[in-house]
C-alpha cells in the first residue's frame, strides 16, 4: 500500500503541493500576527480575489493547453497576455465597486493578475507535456512567495496590507519573466498554432468549469465582507490557513494530475481503475489528516496568535464537511473535464454557477451563525457541484469511445 501511494503521481504532486501548502499556511499566519483584524482582513480578501483571478486569466487557454498537450507558441503567449490584462482590469474595477479598496491596492490587482496568468499557462504547457514537476513551480511560487514576504513584514514591522499586495503583484510579475524565456525555449515559434473557433469554445468552456471551482474555494472570503464584515474574514484566513489549507493542495493535486492520465486511458477499464485507485488512496490520506488537524489546529492557533484568533469545535467541524466536499468534488470535475464532450462541459459549467448563486444566497440567510454560517452556506454549493459532476461523470465511464479532439 505504502508502494502504491508513492507510486501514485496525483499524491506525489499532492507532496510538492503540500510544501506550497505549508508556505502559504504559515505565512498567513505570520500576516495576522503582525496585522490588525481589518488590515489582515483586507489582505486576506486581496488574496482571495487573486486566487480566482490567476485561473481567469487566460479565459481557458491553459485548460485547452493542458488538456490538448499543445506548444506554446508565440500566437497562444500573446493570446494569454492580452486575456490576462483584460481580466486584471475587470476584477480591479469589480473590487473597487464590492469592496471599496484604495488605488494601490487595485493597481496591484491588476498587475498581479497579468503575472499570474501568464504563470498559469506555463504551468498548463508542463501539465500537458506530462512534466510536472517543471509545472509545479509555476503553480506554488505564489505560495512561497508569501512567506517571504509575511517573513518580511515581520521584521520590518509592515502593519497594512498596501504593501504585501504590492510585492505580491511583483513577484507575480517576476515569474511570469521567468516562465516566458522557458516556454519561447521549449516551443518554437514554427511550431503550428490552433486559432480554431473550436478551441475557444473548449477553452471557454473548461474555464467556466474550474473558474467556478476557483471561485468555491474562495468563496467565504468573498461574501464575508458583505455579510458579515472584514474583521470576520481574519478569522476565516486562520481558518482557511490550518484547515482548509491540506484540502486545498488535495484538490489542486487531484486536477493538477488526473486530468491529462484520463485522456491518456483508452478503455473505460484503464478509466474506472486509474479512478478507483485513486480515490482509495485519498480516503486512506484523508482520515489521519482529519484527525490530525482536528487536534494540533486550535493549540497552534491559540500559542502563534497568543489568543487572538481562536478556532471552535463549531469552525473545526465547519471546515473539515467543506473539505471533505471539495475532494470528493475534484475528482468529478477532473472526469468531467478530461472525457466530457461540449454538453457536458456546459452542463457542468451551467450547475456550477447556479450552486455558487445558492451559496450566496445561503451566505446572507446564514450570517447570523457567523463564519460558520458562511462556511457551511459555501459547503452547501459544493455539495450541489459534487452530485452534479458524479453524475455526468458516471456516464463518461460508461461511454465507451475516449473523446478525440482534433488540433
Amino acid at each position: 500500500m505504502l508502494r502504491a501511494i508513492y507510486q501514485s503521481p496525483a499524491l506525489r504532486a499532492a507532496v510538492g503541493f503540500g510544501f506550497g501548502g505549508v508556505t502559504f499556511t504559515v505565512g498567513n499566519l505570520i500576516f495576522a500576527r503582525v496585522l490588525s483584524s481589518y488590515q489582515y482582513g483586507v489582505l486576506s480578501l486581496i488574496i482571495g480575489v487573486l486566487a480566482v483571478t490567476a485561473l481567469c486569466a487566460p479565459m481557458g487557454l491553459d485548460y485547452a493547453i493542458s488538456r490538448r498537450g499543445l506548444a506554446l507558441g508565440p500566437s497562444l503567449r500573446r493570446a494569454a497576455l492580452v486575456t490576462s490584462t483584460l481580466i486584471g482590469v475587470m476584477a480591479a474595477l469589480i473590487s473597487a465597486a464590492l469592496y471599496h479598496l484604495d488605488i494601490i491596492l487595485l493597481l496591484a490587482i491588476v498587475v498581479a493578475t497579468v503575472g499570474m496568468g501568464t504563470s498559469q499557462s506555463v504551468a498548463a504547457y508542463f501539465q500537458g507535456q506530462r512534466q510536472f514537476a517543471l509545472a509545479l513551480p509555476f503553480t506554488q511560487m505564489s505560495s512561497w512567495v508569501l512567506l517571504l514576504i509575511g517573513c518580511m513584514a515581520w521584521l520590518c514591522g509592515i502593519t497594512t496590507a498596501t504593501l504585501p499586495a504590492a510585492l505580491i503583484a511583483l513577484a507575480a510579475v517576476l515569474t511570469a519573466a521567468a516562465g516566458w524565456v522557458v516556454a519561447t525555449m521549449r516551443s518554437g515559434d514554427s511550431d503550428p498554432q490552433p486559432t480554431s473557433l473550436g478551441l475557444w469554445n473548449e477553452a471557454i468552456s473548461l474555464m467556466t468549469i474550474n473558474v467556478a471551482g476557483a471561485v468555491l474555494l474562495q468563496l467565504e472570503r468573498l461574501v464575508i465582507p458583505m455579510t458579515i464584515g472584514v474583521e470576520d474574514v481574519a478569522l476565516f484566513g486562520v481558518a482557511a490557513s490550518l484547515v482548509g489549507s491540506p484540502f486545498r493542495m488535495l484538490y489542486s493535486a487531484v486536477h493538477f494530475t488526473v486530468i491529462p492520465r484520463l485522456r491518456a486511458a483508452q478503455t473505460v477499464a484503464e478509466r474506472r481503475r486509474l479512478l478507483g485507485r485513486e480515490l482509495l488512496l485519498f480516503g486512506i490520506i484523508m482520515g489521519p489528516t482529519s484527525l490530525a488537524l482536528w487536534l494540533l489546529a486550535p493549540p497552534i492557533a491559540h500559542w502563534f496568535l497568543g489568543g487572538k484568533y481562536d478556532l471552535s469545535a463549531a469552525i473545526m467541524l465547519a471546515m473539515i464537511i467543506s473539505g471533505l466536499l471539495k475532494l470528493l468534488s475534484a475528482f468529478g470535475t477532473a472526469v468531467v473535464s478530461a472525457l466530457a464532450p461540449d454538453r457536458g462541459l456546459w452542463l457542468l459549467s451551467t450547475s456550477s454557477w447556479v450552486c455558487i448563486a445558492v451559496a450566496i444566497c445561503c451566505a446572507f440567510l446564514f450570517r447570523r451563525w457567523g463564519v460558520c454560517g458562511a462556511i457551511y452556506a459555501v459547503s452547501v454549493g459544493w455539495l450541489g457541484r459534487t452530485c452534479v459532476g458524479f453524475w455526468i461523470s458516471a456516464r463518461q465511464l460508461r461511454a465507451q469511445p475516449v473523446l478525440s479532439l482534433s488540433k
